[in-house]
């Protein structure tokens, strides 16, 4: 197991085998088919349960309501939500433990430096867990994707770094992991060897990822014949999407997320992309100067132990409010095109290629902000902001423990301590990025 990673299978087991999955997924059965305002009547019943335990139990939010002098009781349906105000994730940097209603020892944390290069927490009940995988699978099964399918997994999985096979079978899962960091022509092979003596029904993973596996195969003549192709956590280019489909053959089953958990949309199979209303609330809110763009806030549902309410994502969407509704026939709201996480694939001393290569940074903690450069080939910068908790020699050590584990030994690592960061893109700080030959001779 990586350092400062948890064990995989737990969870695994834990999301299968939760008496309350079955009864999840029925009842987003009957909301996948619902009208518009039984949806909104389950969205405001679970609103205000969460309000409620949020009041009495969540540090920050009991502040909140006593300091503003706001009955939590008058919080009772969605046009009440504009009384609360609107978090960022500035809020999870400086003190995420304010938010939680359960003890942390109840709950595991998420980390990621996201879009933005800011690291934040967030924390998870396994019962919400549990609502995510079946919300998804019930996206999957429109694609004709069984419960429970056989899927080789493609994000990241840091298993190979040290030396090991490029591929694992978690048991009891119906997953075959194949490491994103260890995708090269020595191991082509033996992944797909391994990936047709496993019969999967999908892939599923990091667009990057899959598009290099992708492309491995084709220089081989290889083709996997699948029936569906699970992407999430960055946005894919024509190209990619192109190369997937040509070796893979099934549909593009994309999906949008965050670390926090308070969104989530996907693609229908009659090409709409779908807020999943019964997953959280959705505000589409105004961006400055730009009267086609909305950015997504949200509430989530279904987090008991973690509730976020009107967290602003930093994430925004083409605004096609005007469009009509979806050939698909569901009552979800529909989403233009997301501008998520775009990263640069980095590339190691060796020449492989190191896809999402933020995750170097995800797990850094007593920071503001965090981003990772590639100055060359298997050479890096890693810059920090400091937090109120830093410790400048952890942070170098961890690094240093990171980048040996995720993209091998042998690379060129230095931690630079800064006051702010540069590299950006459309008006965002990127997590990651391969610096120009100018930014380099400039050093």
């Amino acid at each position: 197991m990586a350092p400062g990673r948890s064990g995989q299978s737990f969870k695994h087991r834990l999301r299968r085998g939760h008496p309350m999955r079955p009864v999840m997924t029925r009842q987003l059965a009957r909301l996948d088919r619902a009208d518009p305002d039984e949806i909104r009547r389950f969205q405001e019943r679970r609103l205000r349960m969460l309000i409620r335990i949020s009041a009495r139990f969540s540090p920050f939010y009991r502040d909140w309501f006593s300091e503003q002098r706001v009955d939590p009781r008058d919080i009772r349906s969605l046009d009440d939500l504009a009384v609360l105000p609107l978090l960022t994730k500035r809020d999870l940097i400086d003190s995420p433990e304010q938010f939680c209603v359960y003890p942390r020892a109840g709950m595991w944390a998420a980390r990621s430096s996201g879009t933005s290069g800011q690291p934040v927490t967030a924390y998870r009940t396994p019962g919400s867990s549990v609502y995510e995988l079946a919300v998804l699978e019930r996206q999957w099964g429109w694609f004709g994707v069984p419960r429970g399918a056989r899927r080789v997994i493609l994000r990241g999985s840091d298993f190979a770094a040290a030396g090991g096979p490029p591929v694992k079978l978690v048991p009891g899962a119906n997953h075959l992991l194949v490491s994103s960091f260890a995708l090269t022509g020595d191991n082509v092979d033996q992944i797909d060897e391994a990936i047709r003596a496993f019969e999967p029904h999908a892939i599923e993973g990091w667009p990057s990822s899959i598009a290099v596996l992708a492309s491995m195969f084709r220089d081989r003549g290889l083709r996997c014949p699948l029936g569906a192709i699970i992407t999430s956590s960055e946005v894919m280019s024509p190209g990619q999407r192109a190369l997937m489909r040509e070796v893979f053959e099934g549909p593009v089953v994309d999906h949008y997320g965050q670390t926090e958990r308070v969104a989530m949309a996907g693609g229908c199979e009659a090409g709409g992309y779908h807020v999943f209303d019964d997953y959280a609330i959705v505000e589409l809110l105004p961006v400055d100067g730009r009267s086609d763009r909305r950015e997504i806030v949200g509430t989530s549902l279904h987090n008991w132990g973690f509730p976020l309410f009107r967290y602003r994502t930093g994430d925004e969407v083409v605004d096609v409010s005007t469009k009509g509704p979806c050939p698909c026939g569901r009552h979800f709201r529909l989403l233009g095109e997301i501008d998520g996480r775009i990263e640069d694939s980095f590339t190691a001393a060796d020449g492989r290629t190191l896809p999402l290569p933020a995750t170097v940074v995800d797990d850094l903690t007593g920071l503001r902000e965090a981003q990772i450069v590639q100055l060359a080939p298997g050479n890096f910068e890693v810059r920090v902001v400091p937090g109120k908790d830093y410790d400048g020699a952890a942070t170098a050590e961890q690094v240093r423990r990171n980048v040996d584990w995720l993209f091998g030994r042998g690379q060129q690592v230095t931690l630079r301590v800064v006051s702010s960061l540069s590299g950006s893109s459309g008006g965002k700080v990127k997590s990651s990025y391969v610096a120009s030959s100018s930014e380099v001779e400039g050093r």
